[in-house]
Formats: C-alpha cells, structure tokens, sequence
C-alpha cells in the first residue's frame, strides 16, 4: 500500500502539461522502488536487533517454609536473585510476558519427610491453564526434591504462576536455608526468542 501511494504521489507530479518521456517516468519508479526495498530492509535489520537486545530472565526462590498447603493456592516465591526485565512479581508469584515469544519455565521444590501419609500436587498456571505438573507424595523417610521443566509460546501479558492442586494430610514445601544459600523449592523463566 505504502508502494503505491509513493508511486501515485510521485506519477502525478510528472503528469502536469509539461508530461516527461516514459523512460524517465520509468528510471523515477526505478528509484522508488529501490528506496521502499531499502527502508523495508532497514526495518526488517532493526526488528531483528531489537529481538536480541531483549532480554527477559527470572530465578525466585521460597524464603520460608510452606506448611499444610490447601488445595488452589497461589505459591508466592518472594526471593530474588534474577530479575532481568521484572517481568516477575515476586509480592504476587505471577509472571507477565513482556514481548510474545518461546519462554522457558522451570520449578523445583523440596519437601521433608512426614510420618503420616501426605502429598501435594503442583501445577504450572498459563493463564489458568495446567501447563505442568509436580507431585510430593508418600515420602516419609527421607527429603524429596522433584522438578520439571518446559518450554511454551506465549502471547505479550500472558500470566504464568505455580499453585497447588490436590492436597491432603500434613504436607511442607521447604523454603530456603539462607545460611547456605540452600534454595530448597524456586521458580525460574527465560525467553529463548521474541516472535
């Protein structure tokens, strides 16, 4: 569209009382058209650039211990150790994609050992949509530590959180030890590429 009217703004000032040749009328849309290839290129190269400059990249962990979990809570990981873009709320546990893109997200998580029979389930939210899944069950022996990871397109301010689907008995999810740096149970996302 942008082609044609560049080419009828520039016809007409040759079609005056005094016409010009065709073969110049020719060599002036030429040129035009040389030009539009050149600034669609321009914009294309800097598309491109922009796509690479954008960095989006968070790691959360849980400061405190989580006990007796109920079924649909929202899991909030407050601590930060990369934020980069804050597309993460760490006062909510929501991520909003700040571009539309491919994404990575990963969530690991620690539990201790109860006596008596217990679990919770955990899922990847996209917009409320399961998009993963984590379980801590049975374990009364020993500490647990399960994660999962997948990769997912998403939509610019498309949300993604960690909450809890089936829970029963006396369950925990272990924040962190922070005289070692111990994160126990932490939640993380990058872009791998901007549409």
């Amino acid at each position: 569209m942008l082609l044609l009217w560049v080419l009828i703004v520039s016809v007409d000032g040759y079609l005056m009382p005094n016409q010009e040749p065709v073969e110049t009328l020719t060599e002036r849309v030429q040129m035009l058209m040389g030009q539009v290839l050149h600034l669609t290129n321009d914009v294309s190269d800097l598309k491109s650039q922009l796509s690479k400059d954008l960095s989006v990249a968070f790691f959360a962990y849980l400061t405190n211990d989580l006990i007796n979990l109920t079924a649909e809570t929202m899991l909030t990981f407050s601590g930060i150790r990369t934020n980069v873009g804050n597309a993460y709320d760490p006062a909510h546990g929501v991520f909003v994609a700040p571009v539309s893109g491919t994404y990575n997200f990963a969530f690991t998580g620690s539990a201790e050992p109860k006596s008596q029979d217990h679990g919770v389930h955990i899922f990847l939210k996209k917009n409320g949509i399961n998009e993963m899944y984590v379980f801590f069950d049975h374990n009364d022996k020993e500490w647990i530590q399960h994660g999962a990871s997948t990769i997912l397109h998403l939509e610019r301010g498309d949300r993604m959180w960690l909450q809890t689907g089936i829970v029963w008995g006396s369950n925990n999810l272990a924040g962190s030890r922070a005289s070692n740096n111990a994160y126990h149970s932490h939640f993380s996302g990058f872009l791998i590429q901007a549409d």
